[in-house]
């Protein structure tokens, strides 16, 4: 019952966190593609473009993607997170909680959560790859003379047909070196500021605490991750026919970095950073609520 517990109420946060973060999700990508970096300035001058030219609608594209994908995908965040640190208190005795369900008062097994989140991450990549896959290539079809695709099922047909599953999974490497170790950071910060903002007599967090919480954990994995998030942009907005080298993430992060520096990996990390902010508190509180809510049932 705790298993499905955590994936309703992940499911409900996934939600949450991907229409509160949908619209500045378009900006970072748009800024991030080579097919349609050139046409903007910056975060600000963007988002102005994109509701001008496109109405304001068109920040949301391809957001069904990422609501179909990503609600599962966080149920499998959530749900192996809570399970393997169900499995950790049963069979590893260093890695158990470090204090009772009364006493809130000691600190968090930080490594237990790292290791339970890193867990976490690496489980939903077979979900995660091809949702991003379909939502990027629709972020990026800012000219309705030329769209390739009609829709997100449309993409999906069209990636089947000319490129097998496989298709789905070009930018995997990326995307693993974006997920999978930092899932861990994301739920130590989340839960250490959490910890420290708890109320040691009941275990009760406050609204804003949590908002917070949520806000900073975002904040934190994405400067540890994003120059990972821009070659998994890039490599998921290429043509179909692009050459194959051009598919790898050590080719891309080379020629880049030869061609335009460092601050070439920082291309609508601004956006990134404000978006995370709704976007990630959305989801822990969400996952909260429905959790104590699921709870009391």
């Amino acid at each position: 019952m705790a298993i499905v517990t955590d994936l309703l109420a992940g499911t409900v946060g996934g939600c949450g966190g991907i229409i509160a973060g949908q619209p500045l999700d378009t900006v970072k990508v748009r800024l991030q593609s080579p097919r349609t970096r050139h046409l903007y300035t910056g975060v600000l001058n963007c988002f102005s473009k994109v509701v001008r030219q496109e109405g304001f609608l068109a920040l949301f594209k391809g957001i069904s993607s990422p609501l179909v994908g990503n609600a599962p995908m966080q149920a499998i965040v959530f749900g192996m997170n809570g399970n393997a640190n169900r499995l950790m208190d049963k069979h590893v005795p260093y890695l158990r909680k470090t204090s009772s369900s009364d006493d809130f008062t000691k600190k968090p097994n930080f490594l237990r959560m790292y290791l339970a989140g890193t867990w976490a991450g690496v489980g939903q990549l077979s979900v995660c790859v091809p949702v991003e896959l379909v939502k990027c290539k629709l972020q990026v079809q800012q000219d309705a003379n030329i769209k390739l695709y009609s829709g997100p099922l449309d993409c999906v047909k069209k990636v089947f047909r000319k490129q097998g599953i496989f298709g789905f999974y070009r930018g995997f490497w990326p995307t693993f070196w974006r997920d999978g170790p930092t899932y861990g950071l994301y739920f130590v910060v989340y839960e250490s500021i959490k910890w420290k903002a708890m109320d040691k007599t009941n275990g009760s967090n406050s609204v804003p605490s949590l908002l917070f919480a949520g806000g900073c954990a975002g904040i934190c994995t994405w400067l540890f991750t994003y120059p990972f998030d821009v070659v998994k942009s890039i490599i998921q907005t290429l043509p179909d026919d692009a050459p194959r080298e051009h598919r790898s993430m050590r080719y891309q992060f080379a020629t880049n970095y030869r061609a335009h520096g460092h601050q070439f990996f920082t291309q609508g990390l601004t956006a990134c950073l404000v978006r995370a902010v709704p976007a990630n508190a959305a989801t822990f509180l969400l996952y909260e609520y429905t959790l104590n809510l699921l709870k009391a049932i």
